[in-house]
Parts: structure tokens; C-alpha cells; sequence
């Protein structure tokens, strides 16, 4: 049987320091620790391994702004994610059992090079205020990802950009429906057979280095101009996730 990828000390190392690079730029644009950590794991690690440790360690971090925020958390945002992240994780359970390893890199990538193009052009100016009923279609889109590709952030933090609310109830907003979306996406795949003593391994190997490269990018933070940075993001997160496309390809 060929040994699973992931599983020896060295490519643990590699691993944790592509959760390092993540945590430090989720510490310091304030999102997408798993969007940067994912593609540069998966040449170490098993699709079927990358995703359910990623569901854990992201989990662990978002449970920590939580937390933090939680007093300036606005329900009613989170309700509607509540109620759609159900089907999101229903409806994902029968589909990815279709879907090969490949075309999941591949959609990964696909969707990681549209997502900094959304990002790159979005319009920068007024903000739009949308309705509290799209929380239902962002948390069913979340619950989505994060069951195909461990991430589940771009639907919700969209959805509340957008929600008129202040700074802090964002954060807490944010880290409410990432803990929900995140407790459905690890009990199914708990309940799938998925959580292996390997991804355990994973997890436990990388959740000290993304905690410490998200603290490490909240202090240095308050040096960076955050609009500038934010494009440079987005430009290689599209670089990325080409990449991963043109590997799939290849």
C-alpha cells in the first residue's frame, strides 16, 4: 500500500510552515490563513488528508476571534448562515463522492485565481447594504467549500462586507458563522470517516504554527499600508491558484 503523503516528519515540517505563511497573513489582512496554507500543502500532502486537517485547524482559529468578539456579535446576521450551512454540508456529502481528487485541485485552484479577481476589481468606493436574507445563500456556499476545499471563508466574509455593520460586529459576525459553518463541516466529515489518526497528526503539527504566524502578523500589522498589501494578496493568491490549474493540467 503506498504510504500516504503527509505522514512523515519532513513533509509535517513543510506543512506547518505553509500554516505558518497562512496564519501570518490572516493576522495580518484579517482573512484567508487556509487560502494561502492549502496551495502551498497540497504538493506534501493528500487531498484526503489536506481538507479535514484543515477543517480543524481553521476551526481552532476562527474559535479564538470568536471569542474575542463575541460580545459585539449581531444575531440576526447569523441566523440565516445557521440555517443554509444545513444543505450546504447535505448536499456537498453526495456530491463529492463523484468528484476525483484532480478535478477537486482544479476547482480549488479555479476558485482561489476568481476569488482575487473578484478582490483586485471589486468596486472600492460606497458600500452596497444588502438584506439579511443572503446570509442563507453565504452560509450554504460556505458550508460548500469548506466540505470540498477546507475553506469556507469568501462566501461569509462577502456576504457580511456588505451588511453595513460596524467594525467589530463584522469581526464577531465573521467568527460566529465560521464556527458554525466549521462545527457542520468537521461532524460530517467525523461522520464520514475522514477525521484519521494521520489528519490528527496534521492538525496537531500545524495548529501551534499557524497560532504563532497569526499572532507574529497582527504585531507587524500596524507597519503595513493595508490597501496596498491586500493587492499584492490577491495578486498571489491568483498566481497560486493558476498554478495549482496548470499542475492539474500538466
Amino acid at each position: 500500500m503506498r504510504p500516504e503523503k503527509g505522514s512523515g516528519m519532513t513533509e509535517l515540517i513543510l506543512i506547518s510552515l505553509g500554516w505558518f505563511a497562512g496564519g501570518f497573513i490572516n493576522g495580518v489582512a484579517g482573512f484567508g490563513a487556509a487560502m494561502i496554507a492549502m496551495p502551498l500543502i497540497t504538493p506534501f500532502i493528500d487531498f484526503s488528508i489536506a481538507v479535514p486537517s484543515c477543517t480543524l485547524i481553521v476551526l481552532t482559529l476562527n474559535c479564538q476571534v470568536g471569542w474575542t468578539f463575541r460580545k459585539y456579535i449581531e444575531w440576526e446576521y447569523v441566523r440565516g448562515i445557521f440555517i443554509g450551512a444545513i444543505p450546504g454540508v447535505v448536499l456537498s456529502i453526495f456530491v463529492l463522492e463523484y468528484i476525483s481528487e484532480r478535478y477537486l485541485k482544479a476547482g480549488m485552484g479555479a476558485f482561489i485565481a476568481c476569488y482575487a479577481v473578484w478582490g483586485l476589481c471589486m468596486d472600492r468606493g460606497g458600500v452596497q447594504i444588502i438584506g439579511k436574507a443572503w446570509g442563507y445563500l453565504a452560509g450554504m456556499l460556505s458550508s460548500a467549500l469548506g466540505m470540498a476545499f477546507g475553506f469556507n471563508g469568501p462566501p461569509l466574509a462577502a456576504y457580511i462586507a456588505y451588511s453595513g455593520c460596524p467594525a467589530k460586529a463584522v469581526k464577531g459576525i465573521l467568527g460566529a458563522g465560521f464556527i458554525i459553518t466549521g462545527v457542520f463541516i468537521v461532524g460530517a466529515k467525523a461522520a464520514n470517516g475522514q477525521m484519521t489518526s494521520t489528519v490528527l497528526v496534521t492538525y496537531a503539527a500545524a495548529t501551534p504554527a499557524v497560532i504563532a504566524g497569526s499572532k507574529l502578523g497582527i504585531w507587524l500589522s500596524a507597519s503595513f499600508n493595508e490597501k496596498s498589501y491586500r493587492k499584492i494578496l490577491f495578486l498571489g493568491l491568483a498566481v497560486m491558484g493558476l498554478s495549482i490549474i496548470w499542475s492539474v493540467l500538466r
